[in-house]
């Protein structure tokens, strides 16, 4: 490119306000020098309403309506069953593939929930090696890449998110973490350093699974205590961000000085107060959903499944949970997943189902059965529009009777928030959670009275950190204003940054604009 490479840096879900402290600490010194020396910007995020949705929207510069993927677990119009999420599913390019079209050499290593390239992509593109969650196999473009990078360096230290079922030791997972933040800046280093590219996007992953397994270690005002008791002063998620920091040094050092480097993540990450777990029994109590492993929580005739339930749904629930999840250690990854989507697509009785919950640890899915849509739909179209009123009604009055508070930080009709063609596929009502309220193991409404259950760190996938929205942008180099500010960033004006720094044409797609951070 005629002005210069420009070097992009994901660090998946790690969080602003933990950044922010610990440079004011002294603990981030790569990170700091790129803020100090450059611009630093704040990001509003679609996460701050899917929080998955961050990253394809961040690859695409357009919103969830447009591109159509959220969440690990999504529904799909035309079908009645949750699955997994499937990235080609994504209905539009990322950055990188317009700029592979127009003829800029791109490099990706480790984009989360990103699709293959098609056999046109004339770059270097890098999949699943050190992500933090898997939604393809590992491989490479070239084909052979991939088998060299594991043969130069090993496979990747950290567990892949399904690899991980129960809460971790902190001092080995932090270490776990640590080395693969290591064994990633190496990688990088070497295939920055001894590959072509103009434009390249690598991603850190160790920020978001030590975001979520490793919270409780470092918060003493969380209710979940470490067993055993970690020593004065350990904070075991910071020592992870100042282990990606070194890597990001050891990056930076590859590439020289003559590059312009964007470090960003569009989603956060905090201590798990979600009440997502509790929406099936409060939409069950409410008359919206029905399931043979569904109860209203306090309701003595309720907490039994129902003789209607299937034989292996009845079967699973009397095997022990620690029985469960070694079994679950030692099985295939396709049959771990197969296996999860039974169980979630088990037992629901759509002919009495007017509203469910598509399954997750963050926010509250909700989808209406809706009939012309959902092929078992029941709910008309002309009853749609009360029934999400009743549901936000009875979400936004929500509060934690252990403390009074209001859970609801928002309630999103998704309607008017993400149209866009590939809106049928997304939940109609969200409803994020205020982590104010500290939602552990109730909820009450004003229809659904009380409900209770476990902690949210006691349910699959046993997080004690949780998402939020603290995206930001940090850059530096010979395309960047040093210390301009712009009030209103937006994930979207990364993509739309990029294409125009590369000379590129801003397809129609491209919801975002060129940040004027940059020259």
């Amino acid at each position: 490119m005629r002005n210069g490479r420009l070097l992009l840096i994901g660090l998946d879900s790690a969080d602003l306000e933990l950044i922010e402290r610990w440079r004011a600490e002294g603990a981030l010194p790569v990170l700091d020098a790129l803020a100090r020396e450059g611009v630093a910007l704040r990001l509003a995020t679609t996460a701050a309403v899917m929080h998955v949705s961050a990253w394809p929207t961040l690859y695409t510069g357009a919103a969830p309506g447009r591109h159509g993927l959220y969440h690990a677990f999504q529904t799909r119009a035309g079908s009645q069953a949750i699955h997994r999420t499937d990235p080609s599913w994504r209905a539009l390019p990322a950055f990188w593939e317009v700029l592979d079209a127009a003829g800029v050499r791109t490099l990706v290593m480790d984009a989360f929930m990103d699709r293959p390239v098609g056999p046109d992509f004339g770059g270097i593109h890098i999949r699943e090696y050190g992500t933090w969650t898997w939604f393809s196999t590992p491989g490479s473009r070239p084909a052979g890449l991939y088998r060299e990078i594991v043969r130069r360096f090993g496979r990747y230290p950290a567990p892949e998110h399904t690899d991980q079922v129960t809460i971790p030791d902190q001092v080995r997972f932090r270490d776990t973490l640590m080395e693969a933040a290591r064994v990633k800046g190496e990688v990088l280093a070497w295939l920055l350093r001894e590959h072509p590219w103009d434009v390249a996007f690598v991603n850190f992953a160790e920020p978001h699974g030590g975001g979520h397994y490793l919270w409780h270690g470092g918060d003493p005002d969380y209710p979940l205590r470490p067993e055993p008791p970690p020593p004065e002063g350990f904070v075991p998620l910071r020592d992870v961000y100042r282990a990606v920091d070194a890597a990001i040094g050891r990056v930076l050092e590859a590439v020289g000085d003559d590059v312009t480097v964007l470090v960003f993540s569009g989603d956060g990450m905090g201590p798990n107060y979600s009440g997502s777990h509790l929406i099936p029994p409060l939409l069950h109590r409410m008359g919206l959903f029905q399931a043979s492993w569904v109860g209203g929580g306090d309701r003595a005739d309720e907490e039994a499944p129902a003789p209607s339930a299937g034989l292996a749904q009845r079967l699973r629930q009397l095997i022990p949970l620690s029985v469960r999840q070694s079994i679950s250690r030692c099985l295939p990854r396709a049959l771990r997943q197969r296996l999860a989507m039974k169980w979630m697509n088990s037992g629901i009785d759509w002919s009495r189902t007017r509203a469910f919950c598509i399954p997750n640890s963050n926010e509250g899915y909700v989808r209406l059965n809706l009939r012309g849509r959902e092929p078992l739909g029941i709910v008309q179209a002309e009853e749609a529009a009360a029934l999400l009123e009743e549901l936000a009604r009875e979400f936004g009055a929500l509060v934690n009777p252990h403390n009074g508070h209001r859970c609801a930080h928002g309630v999103h009709r998704i309607d008017p928030l993400f149209p866009g063609p590939e809106r049928p596929h997304l939940p109609d009502l969200v409803l994020t959670f205020d982590p104010e309220a500290q939602i552990t193991t109730a909820l009450e409404g004003p229809t659904a009275g009380r409900i209770e259950g476990p902690a949210p760190w006691e349910v699959p996938a046993h997080y004690t950190g949780n998402h939020r929205p603290n995206a930001f942008l940090y850059a530096r180099g010979p395309r960047v204003v040093a210390g301009a500010e712009v009030a209103d960033a937006d994930i979207r004006d990364i993509a739309a940054s990029v294409l125009a720094m590369a000379g590129v044409d801003l397809p129609g797609h491209v919801e975002g604009r060129p940040l004027a951070v940059f020259r």
